[in-house]
């Protein structure tokens, strides 16, 4: 259990089949967590490969990282693993489950929302561009994928410099009605921003990172103020109308009929719960260049850039 009082700790589930470049994913990520507290659950350390640069110290199933990260192998005891991480001090910031090559995602994901402890910042579900249309065709496969294609809040085409700019697309086509919740993205090497896969910057809290590239994809993020308490029927309807490009949205809002609400958009996947501290009353959009007119189709609420 947590500490009395404590925020719900965000949860990410990783998932995607054998091979999509889930583990090359968290070791990019844990390369880059500067200042993010991010504890990580494999199921075996084996695969990992971390950077010996990184590692702090090792003991039995966990090994904490020089840069204030822990890595803890789970086998096959999820639940076991998660009440460790939610007992460490100081707490971690954030947690990411990489799920098996053959898992359910989804089934992970059900954890974090039955764990008042716990909260699902997202599933991401790595998609391999080289293989994955070939593997959707064998029937041995196609029900493990789909199913957790069906799980993503965000899908992530891997590997695109292995395929033409053509084959891509065509396997992007493929996928969309397989996760239609899900935003579509490509990446390669692992160059994954840690606010997009997290939906959190590195460092904790502040100002919103600055735009950037990866593999031609250009990430932006974007911090929206409140000039004035906004309608909630207003506010839910102007996010379920964001593009896709907006993978996404997090902050906390005053509403015109009292008190505020914490909103958390992942995909399409939008909640909006009441609660939240006035005093950071913020909107923040994390996605491709998408950003900003989306940023402008959120003025006519009240919320301007920051």
């Amino acid at each position: 259990m947590r500490a009395s009082g404590g925020l719900a700790l965000p949860l990410t589930v990783l998932g995607g089949f054998l091979g999509a470049g889930k583990t090359t994913l968290v070791n990019a990520l844990l390369r880059r967590a500067a200042g993010l507290r991010l504890a990580v659950l494999v199921n075996d350390f084996g695969s990992v490969n971390l950077d010996a640069a990184l590692i702090a110290s090792a003991s039995g199933d966990t090994i904490a990282l020089t840069n204030g990260c822990v890595c803890c192998a789970v086998g096959d005891d999820l639940a076991a693993g998660l009440a460790a991480v939610l007992s460490r001090r100081p707490a971690p910031d954030h947690v990411l489950v990489e799920a098996s090559g053959v898992a359910d995602p989804g089934a992970i994901a059900a954890i974090a929302r039955l764990d008042p402890d716990l909260r699902l910042a997202g599933v991401l579900v790595l998609a391999d561009a080289a293989s994955v249309a070939e593997r959707l065709a064998d029937p041995r496969l196609a029900d493990t994928l789909r199913r957790q294609l069906r799980a993503a809040d965000l899908l992530v085409l891997t590997k695109t410099d292995l395929v033409a700019a053509e084959e891509a697309g065509r396997v992007a086509a493929l996928l969309r009605p397989l996760a239609p919740g899900a935003a579509l993205l490509p990446a390669s090497h692992g160059a994954l921003p840690v606010e997009v896969a997290l939906g959190r910057h590195a460092g904790g809290g502040g100002a919103a990172p600055p735009p950037r590239a990866a593999h031609g994809t250009l990430f932006a993020s974007v911090t929206l103020r409140p000039a004035r308490p906004v309608a909630e029927a207003a506010l839910r309807g102007a996010l379920d109308a964001l593009p896709e490009g907006v993978l996404r949205v997090k902050g906390v809002l005053p509403l015109a009929a009292g008190g505020c609400v914490l909103v958390q958009r992942v995909g399409r996947r939008l909640e909006m719960t009441p609660g939240g501290p006035a005093a950071e009353a913020a909107l923040v959009l994390i996605g491709t260049e998408a950003v900003w007119d989306a940023a402008e189709a959120l003025r006519p609420l009240g919320l301007a850039r920051a």
